[in-house]
Parts: structure tokens; sequence; C-alpha cells
């Protein structure tokens, strides 16, 4: 197997073993052992067992949880819009710094020999991509936390890759449509469709450049499949539209379909950490609208695995992104 997809798999083994062990960082490290763990594995759980598994402090542990953290952020490019377009697409740029970024370009100018060179004024702007946090949650029961077969290996991966993907795509997408261009579909058939294409094209590929991709929700995802661009490239779960990059989210409401210009985007993922509890009392609801109720790990025999995920997003120019609404053809 490539190095590089092992490497994918250190974090969600991490996660497993901490869970069979109710977060106790030196029971998670004996049995990793137990079972011949990768090396990087132990290394990791042998953090975990004096400090948690974040990217403070150093040595070769550290080392470990960083190429484990790069390998599982980039599995996520096939599930997550942010980590596909981190992958490819986006600026990307260290959180917590300051971006000197050209927002109008200088005019060019042909003049004679000898004559004086005109410069036109740049406009610059500095935001700061400030690091905000994605925290995903997953809870299961006893005797799935203490299931480390290969079965159970592979339910808690998924889980984790689920969570982690989806809270951070809600959050990445919150951010950057505060104030984007929104509008609803003119129609619901051909030519309605073709309209609204052309608004979001007319909105978001001003300049000619840039990583442009199609960003949709399930539901419009199914129907995009079923439309005939002569290529044949597009599927419900994502591939390409128009010769661009489509990308299908459960975190996009439903009816909407987004073009984004990555490059117009600073963004970066700086880290994740895991906790694994069975003691804590968490409130869960299933709807959004209801009372939530407090559930005791401990008494309801379950275990709460928490995975928080760092990172930065900021729009550097004003057509950046723009969406259609409430399509229905």
């Amino acid at each position: 197997m490539h190095p590089e997809i092992n490497a994918a798999l250190d974090l969600p083994q991490v996660a497993r073993y901490l869970l069979a062990a109710r977060g106790d960082g030196v029971a998670a490290h004996a049995l990793a052992a137990n079972a011949r763990a990768p090396s990087r594995v132990l290394n990791i759980l042998s953090k975990a067992a004096v400090g948690g598994i974040t990217t403070d402090g150093g040595g070769e542990a550290l080392v470990d949880i960083s190429v484990a953290q790069s390998a599982f952020f980039g599995s996520l490019r096939t599930r997550s819009v942010f980590f596909r377009m981190l992958d490819q697409g986006f600026r990307r740029v260290p959180l917590r710094t300051h971006l000197g970024i050209v927002s109008a370009s200088a005019t060019a100018w042909i003049v004679g020999e000898g004559d004086p060179k005109p410069l036109s004024r740049l406009t610059l702007s500095n935001p700061a991509l400030v690091p905000q946090k994605a925290v995903a949650l997953i809870v299961t029961t006893d005797e799935i936390a203490r299931d480390t077969s290969a079965a159970g290996q592979s339910l808690i991966s998924q889980e984790l890759r689920a969570a982690v993907a989806d809270t951070v795509d809600e959050a990445f997408f919150d951010t950057i449509m505060a104030g984007a261009s929104s509008n609803p579909s003119s129609g619901s058939d051909q030519l309605s469709m073709v309209a609204d294409l052309r608004a979001l094209l007319g909105a978001v590929n001003t300049t000619g450049g840039g990583s442009l991709f199609w960003a949709m929700s399930v539901d419009v995802g199914n129907r995009v499949a079923l439309i005939n661009d002569g290529k044949g490239a597009m599927s419900p779960t994502g591939g390409e539209f128009l010769n661009l990059p489509a990308l299908v989210s459960g975190a996009i409401p439903a009816g909407t379909l987004r073009l984004v210009n990555a490059s117009a985007i600073a963004a970066n993922a700086d880290s994740i950490s895991l906790d694994v509890s069975g003691q804590v009392s968490i409130h869960m609801r299933d709807d959004a609208d209801a009372e939530a109720a407090l559930v005791s790990m401990f008494q309801s025999n379950g275990v709460a695995l928490k995975a928080e995920v760092s990172f930065g997003v900021e729009t550097t120019r004003a057509d950046a992104v723009a969406e259609i609404t409430d399509i229905a053809w």
C-alpha cells in the first residue's frame, strides 16, 4: 500500500484506540502496542498519554502528528468541498497572518523614449486570516468503541471523515456566503437553466482566469447528473459539469447551486485535535426546534469523540462566489 494511504489511516486508528480505552491515553497506547499498530500511531498515542492529540510541543511525536494530519486532510478531498479546494484551488497562506492583496490591477501604459512613466495607484486590502474552530462530535456505544476489528476500524474511520468534512464545509460556506450574490432560479425549464448558469458565470467568471468549481446541494447534484452536456462526466456524487469540477455537499441547502472561484479565496487548515471521554454529558436532539436532552455518556453506556479542526478562510475579491437558490429545473 502507498505510504500516503497508510498515513491517511493513522488518525482514524488513533481515534479507534482512544475510543476503546474511553479516552485513557496510557491504555490506548497499550491496546495499540498489543495490536502491533504502526509506529506512527504508537508515537502519536504516546503523546496522548501525557498531553492529548494536538500539534503543540515537539519531538518525533509532533512530526508524526503533522504527517498523519496532512494525510487525513488530504483523504477528505473526496467528500469535502473545502478540503478539495484546499488541495487544489485556494490560495494557501498561513493562518494568523495579514494578507497584502492587490484588489485593483495597475494600468499598463505605452510611453515614448525619455517620457515619464505613469503608474496607477494600487488599492491594497489587508485582512487577517483568522483561525476558526469547527467541532465534529461522534457518539458511539461502548460496544462499538471497544470493537478493534477491521469492521470496527472501518466504521470509525468513515464516521470521523464524514463528521469532520461536513462540519468544516458548513462553517466554510457560512463564511464565504456572507454578503455573496444570491438570486432565486428564473424558472423550471431548460431556458431558465441556461439563464441561471449564465448568471452565475457572469457574476464569478469576470476575469477569465482562476479556479472555478461548481458546488451544489444533493438534490441539485441529482438533477445535474441527468443533464446531457456532451461529456457524461457528472454523477450524483460529483464529477465535471461544463468542463468544470462539480462538487456535491450535504452542507449546501436544498435547491442551491453555487459557483466558486477558489483562487479568489485565501484559506488553510492548521491543526486537528482529538478528545475522547466516557464521562461527559452531551446535549442531544434530533429536531433543531426541539429542546435538547442532556445525556450522560457514563449512564447511557456511551463514548464521545470530539474532533476539533482549526482552519481559516477569507475571500479576497467580491466576485469569489455566487449562488442560485430554489432550483427546480
